[in-house]
């Protein structure tokens, strides 16, 4: 079984607060906790950890959904904890990876495509457009404390498998590289995993979202 690095997953949590533009993480219920505020999020519970005796009692206390915990663990080691009714959506996996494995491997952009980096703050956003100038794929990275996350990587469905999340990734890596950073990470979904690991990411552990679904919200 893996087992998440506390250190690593705190500052990945400090890079996704401001990749999202949400509240900075802070230390709560044994874990960390941002406060999200949007219409989808109320905010979120985040466990480096299986840690019984935190999460089962903060999951007992949740009465509304959209307040969500995330858990560096397997479904199946989260869903005992959990009360009856809860959800736990696909899986998730934190991976981590060497910024130069990217530059080394991935592929370069397709001539009718056209990359622009666009840099806003901390967050620096990478976009595809085609030849209509229609977006075809994006992404976006944050550095914290010597780490770099990637976040939002998407492609469009009909540009799907042209490469083109390979060439957001390495365009990405290479903006962070010129700022000395040499270790990256991010929470990848089951489609997204074969991605990153054929650019040559590595598992760090699985990751575990569940909520309390719509109808279970006993406020309304």
């Amino acid at each position: 079984m893996l087992i998440a690095d506390p250190d690593l997953i705190a500052r990945w949590a400090d890079a996704w607060a401001i990749s999202r533009g949400a509240a900075m993480p802070v230390a709560r219920d044994c874990g960390l906790y941002i406060h999200v505020d949007q219409p989808d999020q109320i905010g979120r519970y985040i466990f480096a950890q299986v840690d019984a005796e935190a999460i089962r009692p903060l999951a007992a206390s949740i009465d509304r959904p959209l307040l969500y915990l995330k858990v560096c663990a397997s479904a199946d080691a989260v869903r005992p904890l959990l009360p009856s009714g809860w959800d736990i959506a696909a899986p998730g996996y934190m991976m981590t990876a060497p910024l130069s494995v990217m530059l080394d491997r991935s592929a370069a952009l397709p001539a009718e495509f056209e990359l622009r980096i666009i840099r806003e703050d901390s967050i620096t956003f990478a976009h595809i457009f085609d030849a209509a100038s229609e977006e075809a794929a994006r992404g976006r990275i944050v550095t914290v404390d010597g780490l770099t996350v990637f976040d939002r990587i998407r492609t469009a469905d009909q540009y799907q498998r042209r490469g083109l999340g390979s060439a957001i990734m390495r365009a990405l890596a290479a903006e962070a590289r010129q700022s000395g950073v040499a270790d990256a990470m991010l929470c990848a979904t089951p489609a997204g995993r074969e991605l990153y690991t054929s650019l040559g990411w590595s598992l760090h552990s699985d990751y575990t979202t569940a909520s309390l679904p719509p109808a279970q919200n006993l406020l309304s």
